[in-house]
């Protein structure tokens, strides 16, 4: 890899005039940050010159960064350097090693994607004289991004479709709502045509529903359908794999649970004005809803930075699938513009 052609000049490294121990803690922070930022394979060329240092100089090289290795170069598409590199953790932590089953779930996904096509592999990393393993001094550095936990707050823009045999008696309009939850965005584990595909999985509290103008030139009526549900989503969440931009795309399914149904409705005529509201089941009102909904989303995000935790906004369509209305006949389904800010926190 480039990485180490630069390694092997007389003047290319970085912080050449830096003792060796320091300018592989130094490529060590780097992997780090560039890890952060999902360029995983500069990360691994980071690396790469890590275990170069080390090698030349005569360092000990410990056991548990074969494994970190090994988890970049997979991340990064190289699966014949994710084989050789966890097969060395293997070999020499054995069964007692503290990611022995990690190491052998990172072996057999490197060797499944080995198995179909990929890149070609970089140049093979320098051979490291065996020694006694040991323990850098600085902390102990994530391999990879293991998870990240979202903290979400905004708007919806909601509306609903209606569709009757008969009549359609009005014409709906967006409504404004309140929407804040939570979502787990799970490793990446694909990927494919320049792209790394992950998991985002998500629950939040949602307002929904629809405002209807009713009425004449004499007598006018505003009324609000409005719910509260409960959100659940599972989205595949899609990066380019080599991009610096924080962008991301968003496509899966959400199912909702209702919580509450009311109609608001304001009546006036002249100066006079009535406001009434009641949940859709009551003495006054008989509006017999189904309490699941489910549907399709869509949407874009950013992550803005490269640190631990990240301001995020985000924009998410959902188109409801369900017909809600439990009347025959008729039929009511959800629209949504849901647009959120927050933050992601990676551990």
């Amino acid at each position: 890899m480039a990485a180490l052609a630069i390694l092997m000049g007389s003047t290319g490294v970085a912080g050449q005039d830096l003792p060796p121990d320091i300018q592989v803690d130094l490529y060590l922070v780097r992997a780090d940050r560039l890890i952060e930022s999902r360029d995983y394979t500069a990360a691994l060329e980071a690396l790469d010159v890590v275990l170069a240092l080390q090698a030349r100089h005569g360092l000990d090289t410990p056991t548990d960064l074969w494994f970190r290795h090994g988890q970049v170069a997979l991340q990064a598409g190289y699966a014949q350097t994710a084989i050789a590199s966890s097969t060395r953790y293997l070999q020499e932590a054995g069964r007692e090693g503290a990611h022995y089953t990690a190491a052998l779930e990172l072996l057999d996904e490197a060797q499944a994607l080995a198995a179909g096509r990929e890149r070609p592999a970089p140049a093979p990393v320098p051979a490291v004289v065996a020694a006694e393993p040991q323990q850098p001094d600085v902390p102990e550095r994530a391999a990879v991004n293991r998870f990240t936990l979202i903290s979400m707050l905004g708007v919806n823009g909601a509306n609903m479709a209606f569709g009757s045999e008969g009549p359609i008696p009005f014409d709906p309009s967006q409504l404004a709502g309140l929407a804040g939850g939570v979502a787990v965005v799970l490793p990446i584990g694909v990927v494919l045509s320049g792209v790394q595909i992950g998991a985002q999985l998500g629950a939040q509290y949602s307002q929904k529903g629809a405002r209807m103008d009713l009425g004449d030139e004499e007598v006018t009526a505003d009324a609000r359908l409005e719910f509260q549900y409960v959100d659940f989503t599972a989205l595949a969440r899609i990066y380019p794999a080599r991009a610096h931009l924080p962008l991301y795309l968003l496509a899966g399914g959400y199912g909702s649970l209702e919580v509450a149904c009311r109609l608001a409705v304001d009546v006036g005529a002249g100066t006079e004005r009535i406001s009434a509201s009641d949940d859709c089941i009551s003495d006054q009102i008989d509006i017999e809803t189904r309490p699941f909904d489910f549907g399709l989303s869509g949407g874009v995000g950013f992550e803005m930075g490269t640190g631990a935790t990240r301001p995020t906004i985000g924009f998410l369509y959902s188109h409801g699938l369900q017909d809600i209305d439990k009347y025959a006949g008729e039929t009511a389904s959800h629209r949504v513009l849901n647009i959120h800010v927050g933050f992601a926190t990676t551990f």
